[in-house]
């Protein structure tokens, strides 16, 4: 029996992370490999795609269009990466402004997120799922491999035991045969073995060629010539105590060679059905391994998608957090650009008051506030 390695393919560990983008495109590569043209061609027309070409071409569309999507939402993601405005110069309806548009896109980045997690979990149940399927072929593997050992191994055995009986058999089939030349020497006794070959050979014709029905009768009639010397050889054999004996004795021993040679042919053909059904449990077990892999690594990349859009969700939260800080500020003193125009419009009145100009008692406070009195 051919030996199969099995080697189990490291399960597709949670922490795990793909090497690069080309390993992506192997891995939409593997997925596609398992699809029929037919299949590949439904899903180039769901994508607007050409559907014409050998299936390695199919899948290389396939893989390059999935490529082009993966890079426009990398470039999608940079684009919209938060940039943290100078807003100390800015007035308290300026600051509200910036806070609602901040809002807005922390919320898109939220349900982003939450988006990308979702599809992680996916991936995450995916492979956890294909992990025991795996586990369940690698099993299986096991099973079959043992069986077959053990199957090989008992083959042997009986291998062993029916060379041992043959020899017996060879020894007792001459014995029988000399003692019966030497009793029935003069009979012209053909050998059994020959008449029933005969038989067989008329019976066969019997059955399978068209015969008038004399010829039929006169080949019935052969049949059963040949059946009367077969039981005149048993009866003249059993009128010799001796000659019977050794015919007896060599039948057993025949007889269980036959047994063991039939046996041995059903452990060999089970032992070649168990090392079959282990290759095509390997077989299986590799391909979902495969896709475990695969659906790991779609896992680890949402993930990390996932956590990049978080980040810019928290520095939006962060914005708006001093964003209201410094609202709070400016509703007490005002805000820097307020100060400043007031500081701005208390010099013009104050330069007013130097010239003789006349002011009235609010233009005076504002003087009088900016320390100018």
């Amino acid at each position: 029996m051919d030996s199969e390695q099995e080697t189990q393919a490291p399960v597709a560990a949670e922490g795990s992370k793909p090497s690069d983008d080309s390993e992506s495109s192997t891995d939409n590569a593997q997925d596609y490999d398992g699809l029929t043209v037919a299949e590949l061609k439904t899903k180039l027309k769901e994508s607007g795609l050409p559907v014409s070409g050998k299936k390695s071409e199919l899948i290389e569309r396939l893989v390059a269009s999935n490529q082009k999507v993966e890079d426009q939402e990398s470039g999608g993601k940079q684009e919209g990466k938060i940039k943290i405005e100078d807003i100390e110069n800015l007035s308290r309806s300026e600051l509200r402004g910036v806070r609602k548009k901040y809002h807005i896109l922390a919320e898109e980045l939220r349900v982003k997120r939450d988006e990308l997690n979702l599809k992680s979990q996916t991936h995450a149940k995916d492979r956890n799922a294909l992990n025991l399927k795996a586990k369940e072929y690698m099993d299986s593997v096991h099973l079959y491999r043992d069986r077959r050992n053990g199957l090989n191994v008992e083959v042997g055995q009986i291998r062993d035991e029916r060379s041992d009986i043959s020899k017996n058999v060879s020894i007792l089939k001459e014995n029988f045969l000399r003692l019966k030349r030497m009793r029935f020497s003069g009979r012209n006794l053909p050998p059994i073995a020959r008449l029933r070959k005969q038989i067989q050979e008329l019976e066969i014709k019997q059955m399978t060629t068209p015969l008038t029905r004399d010829k039929e009768r006169a080949l019935v009639e052969e049949i059963a010539s040949l059946q009367n010397k077969i039981r005149e050889h048993d009866e003249l054999i059993e009128t010799d105590t001796e000659v019977l004996e050794a015919r007896d004795e060599f039948r057993e021993v025949e007889g269980k060679r036959r047994d063991l040679s039939k046996s041995m042919q059903k452990s060999r053909q089970e032992a070649q059905m168990c090392h079959n059904q282990m290759k095509d449990s390997l077989r299986l077990n590799r391909s979902t391994r495969r896709k475990a892999d695969s659906a790991q690594k779609r896992f680890v990349k949402s993930k990390e998608k996932a956590d990049v859009v978080h980040n810019e969700y928290i520095d939006y939260l962060r914005a708006m957090q001093d964003i209201d800080r410094m609202t709070a500020s400016h509703s007490k003193s005002g805000s820097l650009a307020d100060q400043r125009a007031n500081a701005a419009s208390a010099e013009d009145l104050f330069a007013k008051f130097l010239a003789g100009e006349k002011l009235s008692t609010e233009q005076l406070m504002i003087i009088q506030k900016a320390g100018m009195l």
